[in-house]
């Protein structure tokens, strides 16, 4: 055999041996919050509960009550908790750890959603007095005493009457702020004999972005919703459910955070240093070339470099890790209809009243003999 074509089949008998072992893909399932619960299991510790708040809320959507309650419950911490931080909280008030160095807990508006979708699921366990705190809890989150600003939130605080009402309560109080809140929004007044509660949501909720010099700053891309109301038809009555709360607006409008000014401070070090670095550092080059200004060319060329060393290791960018599966606006309504299996036909509406077909639906719902039936119907 020729010399040149003998190497070439040797050649090519080793690369035969040596090609790589074929992988087969992952498999998925089309289950989505068993796929989502895989995720959980493999997401570092600080993102585990950011997993636990998307899954929790497919859940909810799907109808698994129980799975949404578990990763709810493992998702929420006490308020205490949250408001003093932990140790993870600590290290990313530090200069040269990021603020996603701690475990999530969300921004005030996706804390206040995480007590809501608990609330509901308490109200449809038959627990008005559990949903009623988490409300109250919801609104808590929201307010920021240092700014002067309280709980906004409209549903929250209308649930919150409507839960002391049932529970023989005065309800005045709570009224009388969600109306104030939902502005020129009609509310009705509370019916205690409703016996169905329809909690809808629309659209899609905002997505934190990084803003500021250094990132260090928070904004939002705002979620959006051709959906602006709904009616909800049965064979007794109908009744609209206009958009109350809108997400974007809550996750704007409550004011800087505590960590912002941490995260404030991180970019003055951060500027400075680099400003140090630039300016030390050319001339220090310069006066090192003269052995009468040596020395200290040699020291502003250290100080340059430290500067530098110290704007480099700084972190100022601000978490942008976002309950991405929230949406833009929330609605509700109350109606009274005979126990047992009833229809109930919903329709989605645009900002001109305009029908979208493609998003209505018929349920079916089994009303309990006592206590109160709670549906969750969202538009996407």
């Amino acid at each position: 055999m020729n010399p040149a074509r003998a190497i070439c089949v040797l050649a090519l008998a080793l690369a035969a041996c040596q090609a790589p072992p074929i992988r087969r893909a992952p498999e998925y399932s089309s289950d989505l919050v068993a796929e989502g619960k895989k995720l959980i299991a493999q997401a570092p510790a600080r993102d585990r509960n950011l997993w636990r708040l998307r899954v929790a809320l497919l859940a909810l959507k799907e109808g698994r009550h129980a799975e949404a309650r578990e990763l709810f419950d493992q998702a929420l911490p006490p308020a205490g908790t949250v408001l003093t931080g932990d140790a993870t909280t600590k290290r990313a008030r530090s200069l040269f750890a990021p603020e996603e160095t701690k475990v999530f807990y969300g921004e005030p508006f996706e804390r206040a959603m995480g007590w809501f979708y608990r609330g509901l699921l308490y109200w449809r366990d038959g627990e008005p007095d559990n949903a009623r705190a988490c409300f109250r809890t919801a609104q808590l989150f929201d307010a920021a005493p240092q700014s002067g600003h309280r709980g906004d939130w409209i549903l929250m605080d209308y649930l919150d009457g409507l839960a002391s009402d049932k529970l023989g309560g005065d309800s005045r109080a709570a009224l009388k702020r969600a109306r104030t809140a939902a502005g020129e929004i009609p509310l009705p007044d509370y019916d205690a004999s409703a016996n169905v509660l329809v909690f809808l949501q629309f659209g899609f909720g905002p997505l934190k972005k990084s803003g500021g010099d250094v990132g260090e700053r928070i904004s939002y891309a705002g979620g959006n919703s051709r959906t602006q109301s709904a009616r909800i038809r049965t064979s007794v009555k109908g009744v609209n459910a206009p958009a109350l709360d809108n997400l974007t607006f809550q996750a704007t409008t409550r004011g800087m955070r505590q960590m912002d000014w941490v995260l404030a401070r991180k970019a003055r070090v951060k500027k400075t240093a680099d400003l140090v670095g630039d300016v030390s550092f050319l001339p220090g080059i310069i006066l090192t070339q003269p052995e009468g200004t040596r020395d200290v060319g040699l020291a502003l060329l250290g100080a340059g470099i430290a500067a530098k060393a110290v704007g480099g290791s700084t972190q100022p960018r601000s978490d942008t890790r976002t309950w991405n599966n929230l949406p833009q606006h929330l609605a509700f309504a109350a109606l009274r209809l005979p126990p047992g299996s009833q229809p109930l036909e919903v329709e989605f509406f645009d900002a001109d009243n305009n029908l979208i077909p493609a998003l209505g639906r018929t349920l079916t719902i089994e009303v309990k003999t006592r206590g109160d039936t709670v549906v969750f119907v969202a538009d996407k």
